[in-house]
């Protein structure tokens, strides 16, 4: 197989490849060699759902398509002809439902694992999901090579590598699987479930199938080719293929059609096959998306200190790829990785050419609802649904050729509010991601719910907090501060923001959690920093921290993203007696989608911000990646606030007019609370106990204005806890600009002074 003939003749194979095979495009969008997601067929089983599925899409017209299920390293179904079934949420991600097979079956496995282990396949997990204990298989990654997927995983201590393919015997089509291992121990894999009992052992096994009403007589035609002493047998209707130990090199050829069509097929199956070296398609290869798609920024307007530069998507695209933008990072040259929820990475590079001219290569597809990346060490890792994925570009041609599973230890239901959220690393190199909670709200799985750390080398995932609802946006400071949002749900009562501590439970009680308070003590959980009502926020978006000098007066602060409003805030945070609590005030900026991520942009200091328009927003693009840059001019906002128990003190960026600063009229304040319980989301109360829905006025009795002329102190009566104040002002700066502003902010304890 190293022969130099052999290895021109692979390389021959691969640049012929590197072109779209004829009728590539599936469901509208060129998805690439292959496709991610939750995979619902009713063959071999009814509800034959692989949870982690992986289509390939092979042949020359790509109309033969394997599913693969990587918790159990199984092929779930294979099928010839339509491609998957998707709704239209599945593209608008509303309520993204499982595409299901739409063609022909061809064969397939019920559930449980594809390799066996000692001999026996009876499945070892808890409560029948995730994923296969690793030292009986581990799923470890894909190739890409051309329009080859070459699949690596683990069964036992073995390596093993395998493509799919077909071959064709005139008009007949024949799945292969191809696959290279080298075993210490015999091993047993998984071919087809649900066939005639019966039939012989060997190489070769052809079966008749029953058929139904006038259909033609059916058979399945089964061939080892290749490979050493491996033999086939039929286990109660369960085919099977014993592999002996050592280095083996081989092809199982699989047929199903009318019995009358077999002869050109079995002419096939006994024909010596020239099976390819699946290990030289492992290097990389030339590209399959060359052609870069250029796009233009548009600067912001406006005369204000912040404008939102439009960092204009690669729409439209040859591929017809949608840029529904789920997360970003930068690369140590200034370029930026930006994920989209359909499954791809872009790069794009020129965020900072002073001609606004940008390039968008498209670097990855296929991958399974991607929300979140982060860059580490120059390498791009990417927060699926069912993985942590670690992209590698082999040969240097700015696409991915190796999809390493860097962790896939999170289970998967086919919920379709179980999104994995964001991706941020600790200063020890630990990953957190969030994970949604299921709707309608009911305990499927383990990680339903939770914020998940995967360690540094992705061998180790734990749960670190539960009872979240939609967890869509985290932060993590350089204080060691793990923030997270959360909005308006079941035991949600509004938009909130999180810190999180080790062990927390955060009020969702159907979430994935140890043991949440009792009816008669529904408020013991751990409470935000920070609500905001639904008028500010009804569904919220990511954090950044202001790492940057050159973004105005809020270095080392904490912003927050609303998805559902498409704004932007300015936290600022306060420690009491050991209870952080925060306000937060809005910056006046409008984003065309949802904001989601936020990241500053080492190169120019600047906030870049993604976000995509799926469920409720009032963006109105699919996806948006702007720059939030700040013009020098100045800024008049709250800068930081301190409650004590005779008022609320509030420091501006500036000077004030102390005059119109000093005027109690120009103050108002008011505050609420909101009812936690199991009703989606919550009125705004006056009186909680009384169940009195509005707002209650409060008297600002005096104003003071501090000699720096930027911090005023508001004395107001009767201060005390509450899960929602209003501070707003209209008064001017001391160069007699305006200064409008509003406040939101939570108290859990007030200062003595």
């Amino acid at each position: 197989m190293k022969l130099l003939v052999l290895a021109t003749t692979l390389l021959a194979l691969v640049v012929s490849a590197s072109a779209a095979p004829a009728g590539n495009t599936l469901d509208g969008i060129e998805r690439g060699p292959y496709f991610t997601g939750t995979i619902k067929s009713s063959f071999p089983v009814a509800n034959n759902l692989a949870m982690k599925g992986i289509v390939v899409s092979v042949g020359a017209n790509r109309d033969v398509h394997v599913c693969y299920d990587t918790d159990l390293m199984r092929v779930s179904v294979a099928w010839a002809g339509d491609y998957l079934k998707f709704g239209k949420s599945q593209v608008e991600i509303v309520h993204p439902q499982p595409p299901e097979v739409a063609g022909k079956p061809l064969f397939g496995t019920q559930t449980g694992p594809g390799w066996a282990k000692d001999g026996k396949f009876e499945d070892p997990r808890e409560n029948k999901q995730g994923r296969l204990p690793t030292e009986w298989a581990k799923y470890r990654g894909l190739y890409l090579n051309g329009w080859n997927v070459v699949l690596k995983y683990t069964v036992g201590g073995a390596d093993v590598l395998e493509m799919p393919g077909v071959e064709t015997a005139g008009e007949a089509k024949i799945v292969t699987r191809t696959i290279e291992l080298d075993s210490k121990t015999p091993q047993t894999l998984l071919v087809c479930d649900g066939v005639p009992a019966g039939g012989s052992t060997g190489a070769k096994l052809t079966l008749d199938l029953p058929t139904a009403g006038n259909e033609p007589a059916q058979s399945l035609a089964i061939a080892v080719q290749g490979g050493q002493a491996i033999s086939l047998a039929n286990e109660n209707g369960r085919l099977i293929a014993k592999i002996p130990a050592g280095k083996q090199s081989f092809r199982l050829a699989l047929w199903k059609g009318a019995k009358a069509d077999f002869a050109p097929v079995e002419a096939a199956l006994n024909s010596a096959a020239k099976l390819p070296s699946l290990a030289a398609l492992t290097k990389g290869a030339p590209g399959r998306w060359t052609q870069p798609v250029v796009t233009q920024a548009v600067p912001g307007t406006g005369d204000g200190p912040y404008v939102v530069d439009d960092i204009t998507p690669p729409v439209p695209n040859p591929w017809n790829s949608k840029t529904f933008f789920g997360g970003f990072d930068f690369l140590p040259d200034g370029r930026a990785a930006v994920a989209c929820f359909h499954g791809d990475v872009w790069i794009v590079s020129g965020l900072n050419d002073p001609s606004g001219k940008l390039s968008w290569k498209r670097f990855a597809t296929g991958m399974f609802q991607p929300l979140g990346l982060k860059v580490v060490d120059g390498q791009i890792y990417v927060t699926c649904r069912d993985q942590l994925t670690r992209l590698h570009d082999l040969n240097g041609d700015g696409e991915a050729d190796f999809y390493e599973c860097f962790n896939n230890d999170t289970v998967v239901t086919p919920n379709y509010h179980e999104f994995c959220l964001d991706l941020h690393t600790d200063a020890a190199g630990n990953f957190f991601y969030g994970k949604g909670a299921p709707w309608p709200p009911t305990v499927q799985s383990p990680h339903q719910g939770t914020m998940i750390k995967v360690s540094k080398d992705g061998s180790k995932l734990e749960v670190i907090a539960t009872g979240l609802r939609a967890p869509n946006g985290s932060a993590l400071g350089p204080n060691g501060w793990l923030t997270v949002s959360d909005n308006e749900g079941h035991y949600m009562p509004a938009s909130k923001l999180n810190l999180l501590r080790p062990g927390g439970f955060y009020g969702m009680r159907q979430s994935a959690h140890g043991k949440a308070p009792p009816e008669d003590k529904l408020n013991d959980y751990d409470q935000p920093i920070c609500w905001l009502p639904k008028s500010q926020d009804n569904s919220s978006g990511g954090q950044a921290w202001v790492t940057s000098k050159q973004w105005g007066p809020f270095e080392n602060h904490l912003l927050f993203t609303s998805y559902g409003m498409g704004t932007l805030f300015h936290v600022m945070t306060e420690e009491v007696d050991g209870q952080v609590q925060a306000g937060m005030t809005p910056f006046p900026l409008k984003f065309p989608s949802g904001t989601m991520r936020g990241r500053f942009n080492p190169k120019d200091g600047q906030l870049y911000l993604t976000g995509l328009r799926g469920w409720q927003t009032r963006g109105t693009r699919d996806g948006a990646f702007t720059r939030v840059r700040y013009t020098g001019k100045p800024v008049d906002m709250p800068h930081s606030l301190h409650v004590t128990k005779t008022g609320v003190q509030i420091t501006f960026t500036r000077a004030l007019d102390t005059a119109t600063a000093a005027d109690a009229a120009n103050w108002a304040v008011e505050r609420w609370d909101y009812l936690y319980s199991g009703n989606y989301g919550s009125k705004e109360y006056s009186n909680l106990a009384k169940k009195e829905v509005g707002h209650e006025k409060l008297d600002v009795k005096s104003v003071r204005v501090a000699p720096d002329k930027k911090t005023v102190f508001l004395e107001i009566p009767d201060m005390k806890p509450v899960m929602q104040m209003k501070v707003k002002c209209n008064i001017k700066a001391a160069d007699g600009a305006d200064v409008s502003q509003e406040i939101y902010n939570t108290i859990h304890k007030l200062a003595e002074r």
